[in-house]
């Protein structure tokens, strides 16, 4: 109970006793001198106990409690609140937040400014001290980044506060200071500095009172203690405002880009802004030149006189060291990756732990939707350097390809559409590992070789997927650099060299048709010296560079090579070998650009049938080549025939790959065109629309699908309009 109460009580009982003792007197008829007896011993029967209850502390909690003149004579200052720094950015709406949370008036205000280290909490945390100093209320100021610290400031606490006892150990200390704090009655602010452990502090927080208490911490979980507010980077307004103010000058319009490359960190920003200021004095666009090809923790040092304890790459670096070495791994993997984000499917559920971890010492970031992570850049560089300096750099790149490898080699060709986004995705990482990878000179090419050799792995699935989806423009980047990697780590004529090469061919778009001819005339003979005439790899650079010719505008010449590559591939070759199906199905495809869809007819009919023999009806590859029997058929005239097959393809092609695969609207594509050439133009009409608007949805503007498609459909719109 608390004291004033007991007083209260001690004051109140009595008086009312010999009040009541009075009036019954009175009413009774006795004499005054017998009515003032027993009023008195009325009044001191219970006051006597009751003062001397008044006058007892409390058992359990310390010392005697401190007068009340005491308690408001409090030092003003307790500790070193950090002084402001040049061109201090105020923050104000984070400043309105901790007002609210103090305002509120909880049982106990507890306040947790969270964020990665860097962006300004402790600075943060003083401006709202320096406030509470000028309007009078006392601030003490506690360190707490390790035990020693925070057992030392809490020391310093109670013995400024006249409450510690010479032969007091930690806890009681503890103790002591927290059971002031709670029979405060005019308000008192504490900040506990750089916390890193909330069990450390939950015994020390008060649970009641008029005392706040103000955290600054890198760790997230604090919100079990406290009101959590998460700090994080400078506005672009803010980082080019401070700039403005602390550099001055002529370079306004140079501060963004600065800002943009230092990730907007205001502990960054200063270092960067004292660097400028000089002396010498730096231009905005020289100091990009060093940032740029110097490591972090060279030019992002602390500089002398600044009030920060130490510089961005040793504050990155001094959260890294705290947390398991798992999760640093992790960390690791993902800051070689694409600066875009990972998501979290490409990580998996065994991830969850460490990323967990990341994310509570405000190491990483998640996406609004909660599925992307990822990495502030300063964070970024720091860790990579560090990697670099250390040597595991090439072990991160090695286990994040590998990462990516599993989750691109699972997806099979029937998955390959369901699966796009994450080809995307994983194409992307890829192309961040591969630069990665570059940046190891010519003497280090042993040490990044084996990690080297799974990005490239990665990099030729990737472009495979997306060659089967007839994505060229995006395949056509990726087999480029395939093929130099390749040639890079392996020979000219290794057979990976090779295959790099050939999906580079492929990659060609139509009106490459002329390249590609050439890289498949050069694969296939450097295959035949290499691999022998009648090896598969070898037959099946045959069979494309013979449609290749047709694709070039060579069909007879294209017809004759191919007529011969399936017979040496049917010679050698097993009837259900994939080469072999696939020279059978240009060959028949070849027939129709050379004037014979007759003939084409028949082959494609023989191939579906194998086909559906081999792999069964609702084979997806069966289906697209019974919707080739049907552009067959319009190739000859018979556009009801053609157009009766396309219905019969499409409707199971929707039921079996769905309605926006790329071959499903292939197939509707001919539909519309069937139409068109039955003359049934209103029904070609609907069709085209609606094939060129998933084509566009779905692969893109850019995709020669979606132009084709859109030509189509202004032909056919044109045609309409004509009277």
């Amino acid at each position: 109970m608390p004291h004033w109460l007991r007083v209260a009580i001690a004051a109140v009982v009595p008086s009312t006793a010999g009040v009541l003792a009075w009036w019954i007197c009175v009413a009774r008829g006795l004499a005054l001198d017998t009515t003032s007896i027993v009023v008195g011993l009325v009044v001191l029967l219970p006051g006597t106990p009751l003062a001397i209850w008044a006058g007892q502390s409390k058992p359990g909690t310390g010392p005697a409690p401190v007068p009340d003149d005491d308690r408001r004579s409090a030092p003003a200052v307790i500790g070193e609140v950090p002084r402001e720094p040049k061109a201090f950015q105020p923050r104000p709406d984070l400043s309105e937040r901790i007002d609210e949370v103090f305002s509120a008036r909880h049982a106990a205000a507890v306040c947790a400014l969270a964020g990665g280290r860097g962006v300004g909490k402790t600075h943060l945390a003083a401006t709202y001290a320096r406030s509470c100093i000028d309007q009078g209320i006392p601030v003490a100021w506690l360190h707490a980044e390790t035990v020693g610290q925070l057992q030392g400031s809490v020391d310093r606490l109670a013995a400024e506060l006249r409450i510690r006892g010479d032969g007091d150990d930690a806890a009681t200390v503890t103790r002591k200071v927290r059971a002031w704090l709670q029979e405060r009655r005019e308000p008192y602010l504490v900040v506990i500095d750089n916390a890193t452990d909330p069990d450390l502090l939950a015994s020390l927080l008060p649970s009641h009172g008029r005392a706040r208490v103000l955290i600054t911490t890198n760790d997230q979980s604090f919100e079990r203690l406290a009101t959590l507010i998460t700090v994080e980077q400078f506005s672009e307004e803010e980082a080019v405002g401070y700039l403005s103010r602390r550099v001055g000058g002529s370079e306004h319009d140079a501060f963004l880009p600065l800002a943009q490359e230092l990730d907007r960190l205001p502990l960054a920003l200063a270092i960067a802004a004292a660097a400028l200021v000089g002396p010498p004095r730096l231009s905005c666009a020289s100091y990009l030149v060093r940032l740029r090809t110097t490591p972090v923790e060279t030019l992002l040092a602390r500089p002398r006189g600044e009030p920060y304890p130490r510089g961005v790459a040793q504050a990155i670096m001094r959260s890294v060291g705290e947390i398991d070495p798992a999760s640093a791994h992790l960390l690791g993997e993902l800051s070689v990756l694409s600066t875009s984000g990972v998501g979290l499917d490409l990580l998996g559920m065994e991830a969850q732990t460490a990323l967990g971890e990341l994310a509570a010492r405000s190491l990483v970031t998640f996406s609004r939707d909660d599925t992307t992570v990822s990495v502030h850049r300063l964070i970024r560089r720091a860790v990579r350097e560090q990697a670099t300096r250390d040597r595991t750099l090439a072990r991160l790149i090695e286990t994040a390809a590998e990462r990516m490898r599993a989750a691109v080699e699972e997806i099979t060709e029937k998955d390959t559409w369901r699966k796009w986004p994450t080809i995307m995705a994983v194409a992307d990482h890829a192309t961040a590992l591969w630069e990665a990878v570059e940046q190891f000179g010519g003497d280090e090419s042993a040490h990044i070789r084996p990690a080297a050799e799974i990005v490239l792995r990665v990099r030729e699935v990737a472009a495979y997927h997306l060659i089967y989806l007839n994505d060229d423009i995006r395949a056509f980047p990726i087999a480029q650099s395939l093929v130099s990697g390749r040639e890079k780590f392996l020979r000219a004529d290794h057979p990976d060299t090779l295959t790099a090469l050939f999906i580079l061919a492929r990659s060609h778009t139509a009106d490459q048709a002329p390249q590609a001819c050439e890289l498949f005339q050069h694969v296939a003979s450097e295959r035949a010296r290499v691999l022998g005439d009648d090896h598969p790899d070898t037959l099946l650079s045959r069979s494309w560079l013979a449609f290749t010719h047709n694709t070039a505008g060579r069909p007879a010449e294209a017809l004759a090579l191919l007529d011969q590559v399936v017979a040496d591939q049917t010679r050698v070759l097993a009837p259900g070998h994939p080469t072999l199906l696939q020279a059978r199905f240009s060959q028949a495809y070849v027939n129709v650009d050379a004037g014979q869809p007759d003939r084409a007819v028949a082959l494609f009919e023989q191939l579906a049938a194998d086909h559906e023999r081999l792999f069964g009806a609702d084979s997806p590859d069966t289906l697209v080549i019974r919707g080739r029997v049907a552009w067959a058929h319009a190739a000859a005239g018979h556009a009801d025939e053609a157009a009766r097959l396309y219905e019969v393809v499409a409707a199971a092609q929707e039921r079996v790959i769905g309605a926006d695969h790329p071959d499903t609207l292939i197939t509707l594509h001919g539909l519309a065109a069937a139409y068109e050439a039955a003359g049934r133009s209103g029904d070609a009409l609907t069709g085209y629309e609606r094939v060129a608007a998933r084509f566009e949805a779905v692969m893109g503007p850019e995709q020669t699908l979606t132009k084709t498609a859109k030509a189509d459909l202004e032909r056919v719109r044109r045609s309409l309009r004509q009277p």
